[in-house]
């Protein structure tokens, strides 16, 4: 399979990896599945869509290393495509105009796995007795538009540098990242076991068992741009408008996700976009890998990371996974990124800010303190320091860029929102997912950036803030010293310090003087708390002092005491009285 793969990348990489790929417009495929065995069989069209300026002479697809049997159809007529170490190549008879069509058919068997892998480790996608998981992401059951770059790469083995963008790549129409270059319709009719239950994107429309094998047909009824297969002897849990399928003997996290999964549908439609589809599902599926995608209207999940983990205040896991992929229904599949440095802060990054408004809003503020308190210390653990490239830079070639993808990009479009007011920013992400939804131009952050500033309430500090978080890297570090408390006349108390910025950027920051706990264990408010606050805007090595004066004893100075301001070493940023 090694040398599969690695013929595959020396044979296309030259001439087919800049090729421009058609887009979908309609897929329709018959699975049938026999766990028992691995195996399946899949037959299935692809209509597609010249999209482009020009005219295409080819179509590419890659297929599986493991499929057996292939036999495809051009335009409803048997072809035999160029085999090019697994890239099929469609010569078509006359070069397809923009905006016309182009009808392939596939036939195929697979066995997946085939055997066993050679040093354990991640099964993404499988057949087997305990479950199924099938995407379009990989050639496992279906073909892939173009050229696929990462399939037989080798790292630092006749490897190269990954592309320089210029500054201004994004201007003018830019392909998405992943997925189809538009929205396309499905359907997609799956036959197994009849102890299995089929599912798959869009609306179940028909469901049949004969002769101990189940038939299952989903219709897309809103465009997709990529779909999964997702079986499994399940449970089911039904709310309005979601469904969680799950093993039976896993019941333990049921109401919390069906919490978050209820309150992303809800808040996530009134917040960003009304969500098209009519119902939002998880699927589970065994703990062959450890992993969550949020497909349109089927998110599959991993039992480890969210059915079988033990939730807390301090890391609500199972709330954060599963508003995370319910997050990806409108920053990911209604907003596709596009194509280039920045591009997937607006699904990672943005769906780690829906994250923290859905904990606010559900589980309180004090829920959502502590999950941007966990993400701002990952970011800290895991950033190269002296690597780490400005947020419109990030490409996920490096090492670091995905702490900086998920965790500070969450972090920046949170601060963002706060910078801009509320309601105004919701406003804006509203409007930019109204202009970028269905293409042809997918966004960037310097598209985000762009569309967003008309709603900014000041367009000088709205500039001054983007400039720094997006265009520069910083990362403030706050210190306290000089602490000195002592009781006045009368029974008040005086509290002074002196709050010191060693790291990077300006931003606002509060500085209280505290005494009690905030909240329970449960992250409700506690009434034994008193606190008193001061702001300061401190730039990079700048320090001011400040002066408390309560009625209480302060026990505790704390800088950010909210989490509004991501910075390095929060732990340090405290002074115990």
């Amino acid at each position: 399979m090694e040398k599969k793969g690695r013929d595959y990348w020396k044979r296309n990489l030259a001439t087919w990896k800049d090729v421009p790929n058609p887009a979908l417009a309609a897929v329709d495929l018959d699975l049938d599945l026999d766990p028992a065995r691995h195996w399946l069989r899949d037959r299935g069209t692809y209509e597609l869509v010249n999209d482009k300026a020009t005219p295409l002479r080819q179509l590419a697809l890659t297929g599986g290393f493991h499929w057996r049997k292939v036999r495809w159809t051009l335009d409803g007529r048997s072809y035999k495509p160029e085999d090019r170490s697994g890239l099929y190549v469609f010569t078509l008879p006359s070069p397809l105009p923009p905006g016309g069509h182009a009808r392939i058919g596939f036939d195929l068997e697979a066995t997946l796995p085939a055997g066993i892998s050679k040093n354990g480790g991640n099964a993404r996608e499988f057949v087997l007795p305990s479950g199924v998981v099938l995407t379009s992401f990989e050639p496992t059951f279906v073909p892939v538009l173009g050229y696929m770059e990462p399939i037989g790469r080798k790292k630092d083995e006749n490897d190269y540098e990954t592309r320089v963008y210029p500054d201004d790549f994004y201007l003018g129409p830019t392909d998405a990242s992943f997925g189809s270059n538009s929205p396309f319709t499905t359907r997609i009719r799956i036959s197994g076991p009849a102890a299995y239950t089929w599912n798959s994107v869009g609306t179940r429309t028909s469901d049949e068992v004969h002769g101990g094998r189940r038939t299952t047909v989903w219709q897309s009824d809103h465009p997709v741009r990529f779909f999964n297969v997702v079986g499994g002897h399940w449970a089911v849990s039904r709310g309005a408008g979601t469904a969680i399928y799950y093993h039976p003997g896993h019941p333990y996290n049921i109401p919390e996700m069906q919490r978050a999964l209820a309150a992303a549908r809800r808040y996530y439609a009134e917040w960003f976009h009304p969500y098209p589809w009519r119902e939002l599902k998880i699927s589970e599926f065994p703990g062959l890998a450890g992993y969550a995608q949020g497909f349109p209207t089927d998110i599959s999940f991993s039992e480890g990371i969210g059915f079988l983990t033990k939730p807390d205040f301090q890391t609500n896991a199972v709330f954060l996974v599963t508003a995370h992929e319910s997050a990806h229904q409108w920053w990911g599949n209604l907003l596709t990124p596009g194509k280039g440095p920045g591009g997937d802060l607006l699904s990672e990054g943005m769906s780690h800010f829906s994250t923290m408004l859905l904990m606010q809003q559900v589980l309180g503020e004090g829920a959502r303190i502590e999950l941007a308190k966990r993400i701002e210390e990952r970011y800290g653990e895991r950033r190269r320091a002296d690597a780490e490239r400005p947020l419109v830079k990030i490409d996920g070639s490096h090492n670091g860029d995905e702490t900086v993808t998920y965790d500070k990009g969450g972090w920046v479009f949170w601060m963002l929102l706060e910078h801009m007011g509320r309601e105004r920013a919701l406003a804006g992400l509203r409007a930019f997912i109204r202009q970028y939804e269905n293409g042809p131009d997918y966004p960037v952050l310097q598209d985000f950036v762009a569309a967003m500033r008309p709603f900014a309430p000041d367009p000088a500090a709205y500039d001054a803030f983007v400039h720094q978080w997006f265009f520069e890297v910083v990362a403030p570090e706050y210190r306290l010293d000089r602490v000195v408390k002592r009781r006045l006349p009368g029974g008040t108390w005086q509290t002074d310090a002196r709050v010191r910025n060693a790291g990077t950027g300006r931003m606002p920051i509060e500085v209280a003087a505290v005494a009690g706990e905030r909240f329970d264990k449960q992250g409700k408010p506690l009434a034994a708390y008193w606190e008193t606050r001061r702001t300061v805007v401190l730039g990079p090595g700048q320090a001011a002092a400040v002066t408390f004066q309560s009625a209480f004893e302060p026990q505790r100075l704390l800088v950010d005491p909210d989490a509004r301001v991501l910075q390095l070493a929060r732990k340090l940023a405290l002074a115990r009285l």
